[in-house]
C-alpha cells in the first residue's frame, strides 16, 4: 500500500535538520579526515611494534643458526681431520685427537641448547625454533649410525649437509622475519638498521660455511677434487662480498664492530689459513695440531661475529622503538585535535539551532498547517530570508482563500456557479484562476467522453446495436420487471442464413454492410419498446416485454424473417445485392422460474436452442422453445452425463459382427460396435446414446476406448487360437474424432499397447464426413501411411461421385443396407455399377445388412467381395464370437450358389 502524504511528510528532513547538516559537514568532514590520520597513526603504532617483535625474532633464530653452525664443526672435523692428519698415525695419536674434537663439540651443543632455550620464550620465534631443535635432534640421532666401520663413515660423512640444510632453513626464517620487519616499518632510518642487521647475518652465516666446505674439499676422493674446490671457492668469495657489505654499512657502530670482529686471533687465523688454501693449486693437508686450532678458531671468529650482529641487532631495535614512540606522539596529538573539532562541532550546531532553527520551524508548521488546508496567519520573523518566504506564504494564503471557494464550488458539481467565474488578484491569481477554468472544462469533457467509452462498451462497433453483455443485462432487469409484474418476457434469437457465402463470394467489406442493413431493418421493424441486440458473427435477438401470446410471436418472427430476407442493395454498384435468409428461434419465460444470475444465460440459451432446430428443419423457419424440446434437452443431458459415467465405470462392452466371404465362406475379418450395458437396465440401444455422444466430446472418448478395447481383445483371441485368431477389426470413427489433430496419435497408442500390427485395423468413416471436411482427407492419408485401412461407411447415401473415387483416401466401400435391402431393379444395377467401380479403382466392397439367403446370391451375382448382417451372425461379445465366425461358415455353405438373374 502507497504512503500517504502524512507519512512521507513524517519522514522529510527538517529544514533545521538541514541547516544543522549544513553547519557539521564541513567540520565533521574535517574531522573525519583527522579521525583518518589518527587510524593511520594508529596503524603505524601497531606496525612498529611488529617491527620490533619480528626484529627480536630474528636475533633469537639467528643465535640458534650460529650455534647450530659452530656445532657441525667438530663434527665434521672428527670424520675429516681424523683421515686428513693421522692416517698412518699412532692411536694414541688419533685418540688425542677424537678427544678434542668431542670437547669441542660438546661445548658447542651445550651454547646450542642455551640458545634455543632462550629463542623459545620468544612468541613469535618458539614455534619455528622448537622445528628446527626437533630436526637437529634427528641429525644429532644419526652421529655414528651403521653397521660397519665403512657405513658409519659415510653416514658421518653426510653430517655437514644435514647441519647446512638446517643452517639455510634457519637462516631464511631469519630473513623472513627481517623482511617483514622492513615492510611493516614504514620508516626510512628502521628500514636502514634492518638493512644492515640483514646483511650482518647473511655475513655471519656465510663465515660459518667456509671450513666445511675447505675440509670437504682436503678430503675429497680422487676425480671430486674439482667440485669440491669450486664449492670452498664459492663460500669464501660469498662470504667476502657479505664481508664488503657489512663494512660499508650506514651505522658506524655496525661498520666498528665488523673490523674489530675480523682483527682477533681467531678470525685471522681462520683468515690465514683459507687465504692459502684459496691460493694454492695443491691439497696440502696440515697437522692435526693446525687442524685442531683451525676448528677451535672457527668457533672463536663465530663468537666473535657474532657480537657485530648483536651490535646491528640492538640498532635494528632502537630504530624500530624510536619510530614507535614517534608514531605513538603523533597519535595523541591528532586525537586531540579530532576531540576538539568535534566539541567545536557541537557548540557551532547549537548556535545555529537557536538562532536560526526556531523561526524556521515555526515557519515550517505554518506551511504544514495550509498544505493540510487551514489557512492560517503566518508570521514574519527570524532571518531576512525567513521574513520574505513568510510574507510570500502570507499573500499565497490569500490567494488560497479564494481558490478554496472556487474549488468548493467544482467539488459540489456547481460548474455553473458565479464564483468560478470571478478572477484571483496577482498573476499567481490569474494562472490559478485560469486552472481552475481548464478543470471546469475538463471534468465537463470527461463526463461526456465517460458516457462515449460506456455506450462502446455495450454496443456493438459495427451495427451500433447493443452488444451481448448489454443484452443479457437487459433481459436479467426485464425477467426481474415481468417477475414483479406476473408478465412474461420473449426472446426471439435470429440466425442469418447464407450470410458466410456473402462473406465468401464478396468479401468481407460486403458482410459488413449486410450486418448493418440487417441491423437497421430489425430496428424498423420493432417496437419502440423492444430492443434488438447483435450477439457477434450472424446473430441476432429481439427482446420483447410484456408477452401476452406466444402465437402471436410466432407471426413476429416471421415477418422479421421476411423483412431480413429483401434483396440488400450493396454499397459500389447499384445492381449489386445480396440475398440471405433467417431461422428464428423463440423462447418465452415461465411465471414459476425465480430471476436468478443465469436466468437470462438460460433464456437465451432456450432461443439458441429453438433456432438451432429450425435451421435443421429447413431454415427459414420459426421454432419455439416449448416443453416438449426442454424435456428432449433434459433427457439429452441425462442421457450424456450417463455415458460419462459409463465410461469412467466400464460399462460399456464391445459386440463383433463378423464380415463373410462371399467366394470361402471364410471369416477374415469383424466390425466392433459399441454396446452401453447400463445396471439394472440392461443393454441401451445404439441409437440412445451414440447420437448423443456425437454432438458433444464424448464422441472422441468413446472413439479412443473402442480402439484400445478391440485391439486389446484382439490381441487376447490371437493368444487363445482357434477360429477368432488372426482377424482383422473395423472400428467406427465420428467426424469429429477425425477432424481432432489427436485421432493419429490415438491410434499410435491403442496399436503399440495392444502389439497389434497396423494392417489388420480398418477405420470406418461415414461419406458425409469427407465430403463436408476436405481437412480430413489429409488425415486419413497419414493414417494409411502407418499402414491402417480406411472404409467409407454407408456408401451412396452421401454424394461422393464415381470419378472421386480415384482420389479419396480410401480402401473399403461399405455399401449401405437401404441398398442390399431393395428390390427395385434399378438399386440392383446401381450396387453393380458400385461394386465395378470399386474393382476399377482398386477397392474392395463390404454389403451390410444381408438378412435373407437372396441377398447373399445377388450379391455373389454382382462380385461383391464380403458381407455382414444378421443372416450370417448379430452381433456378439468377444467371447462368443470364436463360435460365431464358425456359424457363418457352416450359414454360408448352406446357402448354395446363386440362381438368381438379374
Amino acid at each position: 500500500m502507497a504512503d500517504t502524504p502524512e507519512q512521507r511528510e513524517r519522514r522529510t528532513i527538517s529544514l533545521r535538520s538541514r541547516l544543522l547538516v549544513l553547519v557539521l559537514v564541513p567540520v565533521l568532514g574535517f574531522s573525519a579526515f583527522a579521525s583518518i590520520l589518527v587510524v593511520h597513526r594508529f596503524q603505524r603504532v601497531q606496525a612498529a611494534e611488529d617491527a620490533v617483535r619480528q626484529v627480536r625474532a630474528a636475533i633469537a633464530l639467528d643465535e640458534v643458526r650460529a650455534r647450530v653452525s659452530e656445532e657441525a664443526i667438530p663434527l665434521v672435523s672428527s670424520v675429516e681431520l681424523l683421515d686428513l692428519s693421522v692416517s698412518g698415525g699412532t692411536t694414541a695419536e688419533r685418540d688425542d685427537l677424537s678427544v678434542s674434537l668431542d670437547t669441542l663439540y660438546r661445548g658447542a651443543v651445550a651454547r646450542t641448547d642455551t640458545a634455543v632455550a632462550a629463542a623459545t620464550t620468544d612468541p613469535l620465534a618458539r614455534d619455528e625454533v622448537q622445528a628446527s631443535a626437533d630436526r637437529l635432534a634427528a641429525v644429532r640421532a644419526s652421529w655414528g649410525a651403521g653397521q660397519t666401520p665403512g657405513e658409519r663413515e659415510t653416514n658421518n660423512r653426510q653430517l655437514f649437509d644435514k647441519y647446512r640444510y638446517l643452517v639455510e632453513q634457519l637462516s631464511q626464517a631469519v630473513d623472513a622475519h627481517l623482511a617483514t620487519a622492513a615492510a611493516e616499518g614504514g620508516d626510512q632510518g628502521l628500514e636502514s638498521a634492518v638493512t644492515d642487521l640483514q646483511q650482518a647475518a647473511s655475513a655471519t652465516t656465510l663465515a660459518g660455511e667456509e671450513v666445511p666446505y675447505l675440509l670437504g674439499y682436503l678430503s675429497a676422493a680422487p676425480g671430486a677434487e674439482a667440485p669440491a674446490r669450486q664449492l670452498f671457492l664459492r663460500s669464501w668469495a660469498g662470504f667476502q662480498v657479505a664481508s664488503e657489505g657489512v663494512s660499508t654499512s650506514r651505522q658506524a657502530a655496525v661498520r666498528s664492530a665488523w673490523t674489530a670482529a675480523l682483527a682477533v686471533p681467531d678470525s685471522q687465523l681462520v683468515d690465514r689459513t683459507l687465504i692459502a688454501a684459496v691460493a694454492s693449486d695443491e691439497r696440502t693437508v696440515p697437522a692435526s695440531a693446525a687442524l685442531l686450532a683451525l676448528s677451535t678458531a672457527v668457533i672463536g671468529r663465530d663468537d666473535a661475529l657474532r657480537t657485530v650482529l648483536d651490535t646491528a641487532a640492538g640498532e635494528a631495535v632502537r630504530a624500530a622503538e624510536s619510530y614507535r614512540a614517534q608514531a605513538r606522539d603523533e597519535l595523541v596529538k591528532y586525537a586531540a585535535i579530532t576531540a576538539a573539532l568535534l566539541v567545536l562541532s557541537v557548540g557551532g550546531s547549537l548556535v545555529t539551532s537557536r538562532s536560526i532553527g526556531g523561526p524556521l520551524a515555526r515557519l515550517a508548521d505554518a506551511a504544514g498547517s495550509i498544505s493540510r488546508g487551514e489557512l492560517v496567519d503566518v508570521a514574519v520573523e527570524g532571518p531576512q530570508e525567513a521574513r520574505v518566504v513568510a510574507r510570500g506564504l502570507g499573500a499565497a494564503v490569500a490567494s488560497l482563500r479564494s481558490v478554496q471557494a472556487q474549488a468548493q464550488a467544482v467539488a459540489d458539481g456547481d460548474l455553473d456557479d458565479a464564483i468560478l467565474q470571478r478572477p484571483v488578484g496577482g498573476p499567481l491569481g490569474r494562472v490559478v484562476h485560469a486552472s481552475v477554468q481548464q478543470i471546469v472544462g475538463a471534468v465537463r469533457e470527461r463526463e461526456e467522453l465517460q458516457q462515449e467509452m460506456a455506450h462502446q462498451a455495450t454496443h456493438d462497433a459495427l451495427t451500433a446495436l447493443p452488444n451481448r453483455a448489454e443484452a443479457l443485462a437487459q433481459v436479467d432487469r426485464a425477467l426481474r420487471r415481468a417477475h414483479r409484474s406476473g408478465d412474461r418476457v420473449g426472446l426471439l434469437f435470429i440466425d442469418l442464413d447464407q450470410f458466410k457465402t456473402v462473406n465468401d463470394s464478396l468479401g468481407h467489406l460486403a458482410g459488413d454492410a449486410v450486418l448493418r442493413s440487417v441491423a437497421q431493418r430489425l430496428r424498423e421493424r420493432v417496437r419502440g419498446t423492444d430492443v434488438v441486440a447483435r450477439l457477434g458473427g450472424d446473430e441476432f435477438v429481439v427482446l420483447v416485454e410484456p408477452v401476452q401470446d406466444e402465437v402471436g410471436l410466432l407471426g413476429f418472427g416471421q415477418s422479421l424473417i421476411e423483412t431480413v430476407s429483401r434483396p440488400i442493395p450493396l454499397p459500389g454498384s447499384a445492381e449489386s445485392q445480396a440475398v440471405i435468409g433467417a431461422s428464428v428461434g423463440v423462447a418465452v419465460s415461465r411465471l414459476d422460474v425465480v430471476p436468478g444470475a443465469d436466468g437470462a444465460d438460460r433464456l437465451l440459451q432456450e432461443a439458441h436452442t429453438a433456432a438451432y432446430r429450425a435451421k435443421n428443419a429447413g431454415r427459414g423457419r420459426v421454432e419455439v422453445y416449448d416443453d416438449d424440446l426442454r424435456a428432449a434437452l433434459a433427457a439429452q443431458a441425462a442421457v450424456e452425463e450417463g455415458l460419462r459415467h459409463a465410461l469412467a465405470h466400464d460399462e460399456l462392452v464391445l459386440h463383433y459382427q463378423p464380415v463373410t466371404d462371399l467366394d470361402t465362406g471364410r471369416v477374415r475379418s469383424v466390425e466392433a460396435l459399441v454396446r452401453w450395458e447400463k445396471p439394472g437396465q440392461g443393454l441401451v440401444p445404439p441409437g440412445a446414446f451414440i447420437p448423443v455422444a456425437e454432438g458433444s466430446d464424448l464422441i472422441c472418448d468413446l472413439g479412443r476406448w473402442a480402439l484400445r478395447t478391440s485391439l486389446a481383445q484382439l490381441a487376447r483371441l490371437d493368444a487363445a487360437g482357434g477360429p477368432g485368431a488372426g482377424l482383422r477389426v473395423a472400428v467406427n470413427i465420428s467426424g469429429r474424432h477425425l477432424r481432432s489433430p489427436r485421432l493419429v496419435q490415438d491410434v499410435r497408442s491403442a496399436l503399440e499397447a495392444a502389439g497389434t500390427a497396423p494392417d489388420r485395423l480398418t477405420l470406418e468413416v461415414t461419406e458425409t464426413v469427407m465430403v463436408e471436411d476436405d481437412a480430413a482427407w489429409a488425415r486419413l492419408e497419414e493414417l494409411r501411411s502407418l499402414g491402417v485401412a480406411v472404409a467409407i461407411d454407408d456408401f451412396g447415401t452421401g454424394y461422393t461421385s464415381f470419378g472421386q473415387l480415384a482420389r479419396v483416401p480410401v480402401d473399403v466401400l461399405k455399401i449401405d443396407r437401404s441398398f442390399v435391402d431393395s428390390e427395385d431393379p434399378r438399386t440392383v444395377e446401381l450396387v453393380r455399377l458400385v461394386v465395378g467401380a470399386a474393382r476399377s479403382f482398386g477397392l474392395k466392397v463390404v454389403a451390410e445388412g444381408v438378412e435373407q439367403a437372396s441377398q447373399v446370391r445377388a450379391l455373389q451375382a454382382v462380385g461383391c467381395d464380403t458381407a455382414q448382417g444378421y443372416y450370417f451372425s448379430r452381433p456378439v461379445p468377444a467371447d462368443r464370437l470364436p463360435g460365431a465366425v464358425e456359424g457363418c461358415t457352416r450359414t454360408f455353405e448352406a446357402t448354395g450358389s446363386f440362381e438368381t438373374a438379374l
